[in-house]
């Protein structure tokens, strides 16, 4: 397969199996040679920021010098986000390569044992070959949904298992308790790691995941929040420091001190196992590491905001960033999934916008943009449903008061190309 054939094949899979066998990923690796057996990982779970300290310990690792795989998800724009080694897209031919291997064993292990693999974990697999073939001293493996049960945890070898923020989401599939939820999570520690937790963490979290580290005999490392200080933040700007560790991050919002302390925590517990890390490549590697669609600001004047906020907590983060920047009142674009929390969205952003364009993302998974509209009346006075995303946005531009995209890392992606088109590329971030 070329690379565009093995992204059109992963993207025609189901991304759930009907009947979700959990000893498919496994079955589906050993067919595959256990390629992850012979990589060491930092496995990053939770339900907010795992892209962020996934991105941030990885940005770490290789200013070390350290070759550094990262696997995240979703994508925003580009499949190639989700894999890369070092911060540089896989060679070219190398998805299709490997995916042909991967398509080979999924076809064998339905045909001969009557397990599908679905996307999530075929594109799961074929991180692991990559990763592998590209000799990769470490992984930042960002887990997709939950922990325990997720394709991801067919690895053996975690050295460090993140814990970032706990809320709830995907309750249907989770469990309906922060208690529940955060024993799901929990799954991805293993015995010898250390685990490292965000800094105010709800304490039913907190609770579980103290006595499931006890109950492993591994050391817990939970920042203290009084040791993140936020020194000045404006939309250009997100200074902070944790420990002595002063640094600008070029991720915006006050959530991000705790996802800072928890990538500076993961180094020094790596350091503690025998990895070379100075201080030097923790401070660079903070300030290096990006990724879209967390509160990217694409342009300051006006200002044109782009965030996958698509649950209440990563929502009320959005919210403090934009009255922490005292911006005023913006125009939003807002677009949310069939079974979020969608009520529990809009509420988190009540006052920060003075008018809202709701659409749908490009997904049959897409909430009504009329059902939105009719939730987000009781939160903002004027909305409208608009039946596309280029005329939404056209419309929110032309208001000239800023504008936010929201709700979904689906509309994040699609409208991030549309508006790079309409404000023009901005190649120097100081330039802004």
């Amino acid at each position: 397969m070329t690379d565009l054939q093995a992204i059109d094949w992963l993207h025609s899979r189901k991304r759930l199996g009907e009947k979700k066998n959990p000893d498919t990923m496994r079955r589906l690796m050993a067919r595959l040679g256990d390629p992850q057996d012979h990589l060491e990982f930092v496995h990053i779970a939770g339900t907010n920021g795992k892209g962020s300290v996934a991105a941030m310990v990885a940005a770490i690792l290789t200013a070390a010098g350290i070759r550094t795989g990262l696997f995240v998800s979703p994508f925003v724009e580009r499949f190639g986000e989700r894999i890369s080694v070092d911060g540089e897209p896989l060679p070219d031919g190398m998805l299709g390569t490997k995916a042909e291997l991967v398509r080979q064993a999924a076809d064998q292990l339905e045909q001969e044992e009557g397990l599908y693999a679905t996307e999530f974990e075929l594109v799961t697999a074929l991180g692991f070959l990559c990763f592998a073939a590209l000799d990769c001293r470490i992984v930042c493996l960002e887990a997709g949904l939950g922990g325990g049960r997720d394709a991801t945890n067919v690895i053996k070898t975690t050295r460090v298992a993140c814990l970032t923020r706990i809320g709830l989401d995907h309750t249907e599939l989770l469990g309906d308790t922060i208690e529940k939820i955060t024993a799901e999570k929990c799954g991805i520690f293993k015995p010898g790691c250390t685990v490292v937790s965000y800094p105010g963490q709800r304490p039913e979290a907190e609770k579980v995941i103290r006595q499931r580290c006890r109950e492993l005999d591994i050391p817990l490392r939970m920042p203290e929040q009084e040791d993140i200080t936020l020194l000045w933040e404006t939309l250009r700007e997100n200074h902070l420091d944790y420990g002595g560790y002063t640094v600008r991050l070029q991720l915006h919002g006050g959530h991000q001190g705790g996802n800072c302390a928890m990538a500076v925590e993961t180094a020094l517990a790596l350091c503690d196992q025998g990895f070379d890390i100075p201080d030097e490549a923790i401070l660079a590697g903070l300030e290096r590491a990006m990724l879209p669609a967390r509160a990217e600001v694409l342009q300051l004047h006006p200002p044109v905001l782009l965030d996958g906020a698509h649950n209440p907590d990563s929502a009320a983060a959005l919210a403090a960033l934009l009255k922490t920047t005292k911006t005023p009142p913006m125009t939003a674009v807002i677009g949310i999934l069939k079974g979020k929390d969608a009520d529990g969205v809009l509420s988190a952003l009540e006052g920060c916008f003075d008018q809202v364009y709701t659409v749908a993302p490009n997904t049959p998974r897409a909430m009504d943009p009329d059902d939105l509209a009719m939730l987000a009346s009781a939160h903002f006075r004027r909305v409208e449903a608009v039946s596309d995303l280029p005329t939404a946005l056209k419309k929110a531009l032309a208001r000239g008061n800023g504008l936010c995209v929201c709700g979904s890392f689906y509309l994040a992606g699609e409208a991030r190309g549309l508006l790079r088109g309409m404000l023009g590329e901005v190649s120097d971030p100081d330039s802004l």
